[in-house]
C-alpha cells in the first residue's frame, strides 16, 4: 500500500477527461474552461498573500524571507493578480452581440465562490464547526534541533544511530557473501 490518494487521483483523472471533453462543444466552452482556470488560480494565490499582510501578523518567516522587500512584493503581486482577473473575465470578442459570445466564467467562478462560503459557515455541518487549521508537520530548526541532528552524525557523516548501522551492516555482511559466492 503506497499510501496514494486513489480514489482522489481517479476522480481528478475523470475530471480533467470530462472537462477535456468540451473541447469538442466549441471554442466558447473550451474558452471559458481556460479563463476560470487562470482567474481561480490567481484568487487561490492572492488568498494567502492577502492574509499574510491584513490578519493579525503572527508570521514566523522561513529560512527564505524577503524581508523588508515582501510588503512592496506583495502589494505589486496583489494588484497584478486583481488586474489580470478582470482581463480573464472579459468576453473574447469586445462587444458581445450575443449570448454565444459572453464569457461565462465569471458566472461559474461566482457560483463556486457563493457556494464555498455558504457551506463554511452552513450551520452544524460547515467547515467553521469543523476546521481548525493546519497541522505543523515541520518542527522548527532551532539551535536544539541542530545540535541534535549533528550528534546522529559521526565525524564521516554516517549515521550513529544503531538500527541504521546494523541493517547497512547486514547489508554489506550480504554483498561479501554475494561476491565470495561468485567467485
Amino acid at each position: 500500500y503506497t499510501r496514494t490518494p486513489v480514489n482522489t487521483v481517479w476522480f481528478s483523472a475523470i475530471l480533467a477527461t470530462l472537462l477535456g471533453l468540451l473541447v469538442f462543444a466549441g471554442a466558447q466552452a473550451i474558452n471559458a474552461v481556460f479563463s476560470i482556470s487562470v482567474t481561480a488560480s490567481y484568487v487561490a494565490y492572492s488568498i494567502p498573500i492577502i492574509a499574510r499582510f491584513v490578519f493579525e501578523n503572527n508570521f514566523k518567516p522561513g529560512p527564505f524571507n524577503l524581508g523588508f522587500f515582501s510588503l512592496p512584493c506583495a502589494i505589486i503581486s496583489v494588484l497584478w493578480m486583481a488586474f489580470m482577473f478582470l482581463v480573464f473575465l472579459f468576453p473574447t470578442n469586445p462587444a458581445p452581440a450575443s449570448a454565444g459570445d459572453m464569457n461565462y466564467s465569471v458566472v461559474v467562478l461566482g457560483s463556486i465562490m457563493l457556494f464555498s462560503i455558504l457551506y463554511y459557515y452552513f450551520p452544524k455541518y460547515g467547515g467553521v464547526y469543523w476546521f481548525k487549521g493546519p497541522v505543523r508537520t515541520v518542527g522548527d530548526l532551532n539551535s536544539a534541533g541542530k545540535q541534535r541532528d549533528a550528534r546522529e552524525l559521526d565525524e564521516t557523516g554516517e549515521a550513529r544511530n544503531s538500527e541504521e548501522k546494523k541493517e547497512r551492516g547486514e547489508k554489506e555482511s550480504v554483498n561479501v557473501e554475494s561476491t565470495e559466492s561468485a567467485t
